[in-house]
């Protein structure tokens, strides 16, 4: 019986990369990459499949910022505002001293299931006397001897109030990052308890 020969009627192996015969051009993608049958042959005019757009790339999240409207509604302790003497009343012409105890407070939060840190200190004060007069310091203020803040009435009063604005600058800290400035700042206020301004009487007594 003669031999038969068989024709492979499959696709035809991938020899070269730029090869063309009646119109036809080896698909270089499925040759080296695999990505059809290797050795597909291919049409020049033969229509191209569209993959599509790539899928675009998710957002990036919102950065937390924390802003001044944020800093305001934080619980701030002003820190308490003390008047020396400690008594119902004051002499005129007399220095009233006048102290606040503010100091840098820490406050933490959870944002979106991040932990976020914030830290307050406070920047400067303003005392209002409750006579007309006002002073604004960078200084808290001292007890006696030390006194860095007071005042001197020059007239009696029956009441006289010490109002005390204190403003605070703010830092932010998100999941242990680099520290942060808040854009903006807060104020906290705090009034004395109500004091009379006395004139000091001298009186003479007698020898004993």
């Amino acid at each position: 019986m003669p031999a038969q020969s068989v024709t492979n009627s499959g696709p035809q192996p991938c020899t070269e990369y730029s090869h063309q015969v009646e119109g036809y051009v080896v698909d270089l993608d499925g040759c080296a990459a695999g990505g059809g049958l290797p050795g597909q042959w291919i049409p020049e005019d033969a229509p191209q499949v569209d993959a599509g757009e790539p899928p675009a790339p998710a957002e990036a999240p919102e950065p937390i910022v924390i802003t001044a409207e944020d800093l305001k509604r934080l619980p701030i302790d002003p820190g308490g505002l003390t008047l020396q003497p400690a008594v119902g009343s004051v002499l005129v012409n007399v220095e009233t001293i006048a102290m606040s105890g503010a100091g840098q407070q820490q406050f933490s939060t959870t944002i979106l299931g991040t932990p976020v840190l914030v830290r307050v200190v406070p920047v400067d004060y303003t005392w209002d006397f409750g006579d007309g007069a006002t002073l604004v310091t960078t200084d808290p203020g001292a007890p006696y001897p030390d006194h860095t803040v007071a005042h001197v009435y020059r007239a009696v009063a029956d009441q006289r109030q010490v109002t005390l604005t204190t403003r605070w600058a703010g830092e932010f800290q998100v999941d242990g990052g680099a520290w942060q400035p808040v854009d903006g700042l807060a104020t906290t206020s705090e009034v004395s308890a109500p004091f009379a301004v006395r004139e000091a009487r001298t009186a003479l007594v007698a020898d004993r």
